[in-house]
């Protein structure tokens, strides 16, 4: 087994920014005696997600009487799911909040008693990427299309159910990109491509579905976008009155189609996904110190400490800002860089089974492999081998459409974003050496400038002049040789 491969999945494990004695007492406060059951519950962000609003706000409460953030607690007003979110970001820094919140999702609808009323639709099962973040369902409704012989089929939405800036509590007025995207329904557990139909909103004569939605589709992505569709869904509000048509026209045999719905759906850019990037990397590298310091409270206080120092001054609608994110990832690695390339006793046995001959630096260039210009953000897979590194920005700008992510340079499959992190020591010779060329990488991670060697000059005096003359030289049958001169 790779030893390498096998540190760099186990270092991902998550770990919240609390202390021992800390976990101890926000699990008493939830009505948990032991502190395994404390541990079991505040390790994992999707148990957060199963808390009430009463013991989200004491949680709440205690980490702003710890000094652990400085974010207010929210107003009664606010959705369980959306307060969950904010205290996974406090706790867990950039830790991809979907994978909780599909979790649970997930087990709401596969535990539903059979005596529920409403069944919820498979919206984990939905082929996605990362580019796309599922918040909420906004509307929902059953069709009886499977019992109609027209290939037109005609839903109508009411325009307070569009509106989008009630589905994050304190993002009405961000630059969150937040769309709006429909799916069609055979059944609970599946969702209709809609590749082959055509869409009619406000009875428009155009169709709505651009040839980018079409290759969307072909990609195997199934929703809708209508955020754009119509001039009244970007205007609608909780206050809007009457309802929007959308009309569906099928062009080959028509599914039978039960259900409709429209999701709140963040769409995330590349620049976007580079910054979650950062968080993400710099979190592994907080997480690491955490757990290496968790059983001497003493150290684990102080870890604590430099960690809120760092995040403090960002707020949490800053996770998604480039410059920002940029900082918080250089800090933490400054700071908790040692912590990560601490291993166990375990892993050092291991590391003396595993001899290896070191043969000297290796040449590393900085051009992306995809746009062949120099690296900014540099990226590389936890499955790869390779020293090599990609541009995050660029790499997200081509690849985020498609739901099979393949490493540029040697094509491993990448699951998702949590598959990826920045290379913090290319990072640092990239801005150090701006004018570099090629790096030769030694084997503490250093990376050196390697000069650029220019062509050795040429004396055109030496260059023979151009003959004029060829010279011809023929053999006869009796081998006699005769020299002919041909002018040109």
């Amino acid at each position: 087994m790779n030893i390498n491969l096998y540190r760099r999945r186990r270092l991902r494990s998550t770990q919240p920014i609390l202390t021992r004695v800390q976990i101890r007492d926000l699990g008493r406060k939830i009505g948990y005696t032991s502190f395994r059951q404390s541990v079991e519950f505040f390790m994992d962000p999707y148990n957060y997600f199963k808390l009430s609003k009463i013991k989200m706000a004491d949680i709440h409460q205690y980490l702003l009487e710890q000094g652990i953030t400085q974010e207010k607690c929210p107003n009664t007003h606010i959705r369980q799911g959306d307060h969950s979110r904010v205290l996974i970001s406090i706790l867990f820094p950039g830790y991809p909040i979907i994978k909780a919140s599909e979790q649970h999702y997930r087990d709401l609808r596969e535990n539903r008693s059979p005596q529920a009323k409403i069944v919820d639709l498979a919206y984990d099962q939905l082929p996605t990427s990362d580019k796309f973040e599922r918040l909420e369902e906004l509307y929902r409704t059953d069709v009886d299309w499977h019992k109609q012989t027209n290939k037109e089929c005609t839903v109508e939405i009411p325009l307070k159910k569009l509106n989008r800036s009630i589905v994050v509590e304190g993002h009405a007025s961000s630059k969150l990109n937040v769309r709006l995207f429909l799916y069609l329904w055979p059944s609970e557990r599946m969702a209709w491509n809609p590749s082959s139909v055509s869409l009619l909103v406000d009875h428009e004569a155009k169709d709505c579905l651009t040839a980018e939605d079409k290759k969307l589709h072909e990609y195997g992505f199934h929703h809708i976008d209508i955020t754009e569709t119509a001039d009244a869904i970007s205007k609608a509000n909780r206050r809007s009155t009457g309802a929007l048509p959308f009309t569906f026209t099928f062009h080959e045999k028509r599914p039978n189609i039960r259900h409709v719905s429209v999701c709140a759906v963040i769409e995330k850019s590349p620049e976007e996904l580079a910054s979650q990037l950062y968080v993400q990397t710099a979190s592994l590298y907080i997480g690491q110190a955490m757990e290496s310091s968790s059983r001497n409270i003493p150290v684990a206080q102080a870890v604590q400490k430099q960690v809120i120092q760092i995040l403090s001054p960002f707020d949490l609608k800053d996770k998604l800002d480039l410059v920002k994110t940029e900082n918080i990832f250089t800090s933490c690695a400054e700071t908790f860089l040692t912590a990560w390339n601490n291993h166990d006793k375990e892993d050092q046995e291991e590391d003396d089974k595993d001899v290896e001959i070191y043969n000297g630096g290796e040449s590393v260039s900085v051009l992306d492999p995809i746009m062949l210009s120099r690296i900014e953000h540099p990226a590389r897979c936890i499955f790869c081998t390779h020293n090599a590194c990609f541009d995050a920005e660029v790499f997200f700008k081509f690849q985020v459409t498609s739901m099979q992510w393949k490493c540029p340079i040697c094509l491993v499959k990448i699951r998702g974003i949590q598959d990826l992190y920045i290379d913090y020591h290319a990072k640092l010779a990239l801005k150090k050496y701006p004018n570099a060329e090629r790096f030769l990488l030694e084997k503490n991670d250093v990376y050196l400038p390697i000069e650029s060697t220019s062509p050795l000059p040429v004396d055109m005096k030496d260059i023979p002049e151009k003959r004029n003359v060829a010279e011809i030289i023929s053999l006869d049958d009796d081998d006699e040789v005769i020299s002919k001169r041909q002018r040109h």
